[in-house]
């Protein structure tokens, strides 16, 4: 690194102890627009210097030190959220935190993720946070990400069920049909929908019969969707097996 970036590290590192909490987030983002500049296995000492506002008084200097460890990726951002901002008493900082995991990408969030999504929150608000969770497990192609959605499939909010939905798409694992079996038969539409997108994405034969099961829906968009998703998924096993 050389002597002009290291001025500019300690320049920007200086404002973080600022007394007024806008020069403190001029200090995050300055600092992490100096670590996009960096390989990727440099970034580290700027991501420990950032963590610091961890335990800011201030929630949406916190926040944005969770959005700056997802713009700056580096792994060791994840040990930062499971300390800190993955139990802060916000719930903005814990939602930002949520997206962090989903962006750093590292497999060791995925028991964080399952911490933050098993909270007993009220629906409603609260109930974004789980959602947002399902979202960050659908960046990990592996089971222990799919047992942790399993424990979303029968959430009292619809927006996670169809959040959980996604993820199981995304992940793409066969262990996921079963799971997309009982949402393709939620109360909500747009639930069942994606379920039914679901099952062709993740191209397993055995969605067949579960779509062929659930064609007579009383929604006539879903329907259509059902339809559509049973003809792309027997396409994929006619592939698969040709």
């Amino acid at each position: 690194m050389d002597e002009e970036l290291s001025n500019k590290i300690e320049q920007q590192s200086k404002l973080l102890t600022d007394e007024d909490p806008r020069e403190r987030l001029n200090g995050i983002l300055g600092l992490t627009n100096i670590a996009l500049q960096l390989p990727m296995k440099e970034r580290e000492t700027i991501v420990a210097r950032i963590a610091k506002l961890s335990d800011d008084n201030e929630p949406f200097v916190r926040w944005n030190v969770a959005h700056a460890l997802a713009r700056i990726g580096h792994s060791s951002g994840t040990k930062i959220i499971a300390d800190k901002l993955a139990n802060d008493d916000h719930m903005v900082v814990r939602y930002k935190a949520a997206l962090a995991l989903d962006m750093i990408g590292d497999e060791s969030a995925i028991p964080i993720l399952q911490k933050m999504a098993a909270e007993n929150y009220k629906i409603g608000e609260h109930a974004v946070l789980r959602a947002f969770s399902a979202i960050a497990l659908s960046t990990f192609r592996s089971e222990a990400a799919v047992r942790v959605l399993a424990g979303l499939v029968n959430d009292e909010d619809p927006v996670v069920r169809w959040h959980v939905a996604v993820a199981l798409g995304e992940i793409g694992l066969p262990s996921g049909v079963q799971y997309l079996e009982k949402l393709i038969n939620d109360p909500v539409p747009p639930v069942r929908a994606h379920a039914a997108i679901s099952l062709a994405q993740i191209g397993h034969e055995d969605g067949i019969s579960i779509l062929e099961s659930s064609l007579e829906d009383n929604v006539e968009r879903v329907k259509r969707i059902k339809l559509a998703s049973l003809s792309t998924l027997k396409s994929i096993v006619k592939l698969e097996r040709s």
